[in-house]
């Protein structure tokens, strides 16, 4: 796409770019290079590293004189800073991204897993949404019951791609990832410690949705949580598994269940028996009140 090429009067490196160049005399072909970490990613087809088994591009050592280029995927923002003019500006795929002489990539080093752990992701691009995260959250009961649940956030980004303000604004928080589970958790958390256990069990999704979303003035649970700081939104929570963390506890609740509903199946069986003896007695009757009129 260019080369590097510096001028050995001054010492100014500039890039070129679109077009045949011959070196003059006092010029020669300048190397750019790149911190570790952004030389793994650019091997990578997605730009990231949290997949060992992701496929990486068919090419051998990169020709530093080259300037180095990065197909943002669509959807996506990537951020590159000027380190001579000290500012940063966001470029917003589906682009090729081509880096100046004193430009960097700024690496994202996102949380992971589950449940989450820090600077397992590392990316060169930050997709805008919507898309979901889940994450294992372990709360503690009023009557000190530990339970297990697994959640799963949507979210998105909500953003003016056309501004310049927006665009450095969500690389603001460094890991968006962990910065909003923990914020979902510690809600979470404080929220389900206030309840029993029998309640949570019976009411575990409007607590949990309340706990995030918070309520309005007329008591109606509202549809999002958003984060000022970048522009981040939670528009849903999906309570995928609510589990006891004790096994006693586990093995307990397993066997209250599966009582339950042996009593709502015999309970069931004894109403419909007891509504079909009802139903006969009443047609024995209507038979012999009939053949009283008959007779007489």
């Amino acid at each position: 796409e260019g080369i590097y090429i510096r001028d050995l009067k001054t010492g100014k490196v500039r890039a070129v770019s679109g077009q045949t160049y011959m070196l003059s005399p006092y010029e020669e072909l300048w190397e750019k290079d790149l911190p570790a970490v952004v030389e793994e990613l650019l091997t990578k087809t997605d730009g990231r590293s949290n997949d060992p088994k992701a496929a990486q591009k068919p090419t051998g050592p990169r020709n530093k004189t080259r300037v180095v280029t990065y197909r943002a995927p669509h959807n996506s923002a990537v951020q590159i800073y000027d380190y001579k003019a000290k500012e940063a500006r966001v470029v917003f795929g589906p682009d090729l991204v081509m880096l100046g002489p004193d430009e960097q990539f700024t690496v994202l080093s996102l949380s992971g897993e589950k449940p989450k752990r820090a600077h397992v992701i590392k990316s060169l691009h930050l997709f805008l949404g919507p898309d979901f995260m889940t994450d294992i959250v372990v709360v503690e009961t009023s009557d000190h019951a530990r339970l297990s649940l697994n959640l799963s956030y949507n979210w998105f980004f909500d953003l003016d791609k056309t501004g310049k303000t927006d665009g450095g604004k969500i690389f603001s928080v460094p890991d968006f990832v962990g910065d909003a589970c923990k914020a979902i958790a510690s809600r979470v958390r404080g929220t389900v410690a206030s309840v029993s256990f029998d309640h949570f069990h019976k009411n575990s999704a409007s607590i949990i949705r309340q706990a995030v979303f918070g309520a309005d003035e007329s008591g109606k649970i509202r549809n999002h949580f958003g984060f000022s700081s970048n522009g981040l939104v939670i528009t849903n929570i999906d309570i995928q598994s609510v589990e006891p963390v004790d096994q006693r506890t586990r093995d307990a609740l397993q066997k209250s269940v599966q009582l339950a509903i042996e009593i709502t199946t015999k309970s069931q069986e004894a109403s419909a028996k007891h509504e079909a003896e009802r139903r006969e007695q009443e047609a024995r009757g209507r038979l012999e009140r009939q053949k009283i009129t008959d007779e007489a």
